[in-house]
């Protein structure tokens, strides 16, 4: 090999990684900035429960929005009354460990949902393990699916 051609392609090489790395920088800034504004929504969705908020939680949610638990699984308007009715009262939410798994026009985030409140039965504390499926619809992030379950108590 000529010296010339190993420097013709080191040379093409170091303009490739000179255009490359901006757009990975770019892509990994907006994978981050997506992250940020679907754990805000995911914090909006526990505040919409705390206030008993229907519209909250209809404008977070898509119109085909399913939500499966234990129980079943629910449509939306289902969903949305059973988060903002019914004889549990919520007087805190919090999310903790949430992770978000971002694609071109979707994402996944998984979490643990912390709530405490008070039901016919007394005051409770519950942890529910949730994986809530996000879609860019419209030129904005809803939940289309959202899942989770009761996660036991923790033996001491």
């Amino acid at each position: 090999m000529s010296q010339s051609w190993v420097s013709s392609v080191n040379s093409r090489l170091l303009l490739i990684l000179l255009v490359l790395l901006p757009l990975i920088a770019a892509s990994a800034q907006q994978s981050r900035d997506v992250e940020k504004t679907l754990f805000k929504l995911e914090d909006d969705f526990t505040q919409a429960v705390v206030k008993r908020d229907p519209k909250a939680l209809g404008r977070i949610v898509s119109p085909k929005w399913v939500y499966s638990d234990e129980s079943g699984v629910m449509g939306r308007d289902e969903g949305i009354k059973a988060f903002t009715s019914g004889s549990d009262t919520v007087t805190s939410a919090s999310n903790a460990d949430m992770r978000a798994f971002v694609y071109p026009n979707s994402a996944v985030v998984i979490g643990i949902l912390q709530m405490k409140g008070r039901g016919p039965s007394g005051a409770f504390t519950r942890r529910y393990r949730y994986t809530d499926t996000w879609v860019l619809l419209d030129g904005r992030w809803q939940c289309v699916a959202s899942q989770d379950y009761l996660m036991p108590n923790k033996k001491r």
